[in-house]
């Protein structure tokens, strides 16, 4: 004879009340949510994306960064242009290479505001180097070229070197008669 609490145990296998139970915990199983490894995919990516949009905004910040001072120079340069082409008469030729050295009399240190300063600039800010060139006509001495260049300066220990970044230099030319206008 089999005792009373097996029997009890056999019947509960045998009838569908077992199987009810199997059903149930197959549909706890099978109810939508995340894994663990779904949760870490996704966080991977979230991840990726938030590297990706940072190295994207640093790229902004130059670039933002670079065509402020290109426009600055652009400025400078125009501002010096007016102040040559004022008085053509009065203005002495210059070394061919005057746009790409500095030459005594053909260059200047400016603030963003056209200020005179120093390089390195005494109280922080940037510092553009303004430089020009007065080249006379061969075949006609009263005909000027006019040249003016202005870049944006890397702070370098004072030295003039770091101030021909090409992607914050301007460079403007007219072609001036000394006599007639």
């Amino acid at each position: 004879m089999i005792p009373a609490p097996a029997r009890q145990t056999a019947a509960a296998l045998t009838s569908g009340a077992h199987l009810a139970g199997l059903v149930a915990m197959t549909r706890c199983h099978a109810q939508p949510g995340t894994t663990l490894i779904e949760a870490t995919i996704a966080i991977g990516l979230l991840a990726t994306a938030a590297v990706s949009l940072a190295g994207l905004a640093s790229v902004a910040i130059r670039s933002s960064t670079s065509a402020r001072d290109r426009s600055v120079a652009t400025v400078l340069a125009m501002q010096k242009m007016e102040q040559l082409t004022q008085r053509p008469a009065a203005l002495a030729a210059s070394p061919f290479d005057a746009l790409w050295r500095d030459v005594v009399g053909f260059v200047e240190y400016v603030d963003a505001a056209g200020r005179s300063t120093t390089l390195p600039p005494v109280g922080g800010g940037r510092v553009y180097a303004r430089r020009w060139a007065v080249v006379p006509f061969a075949l006609d001495a009263n005909l000027l070229a006019l040249s003016v260049s202005v870049g944006c300066c890397r702070h370098d220990g004072g030295s003039s070197d770091g101030c021909h970044d090409p992607a914050t230099m301007a460079t403007l030319a007219t072609i001036r008669s000394r006599t007639a206008w």
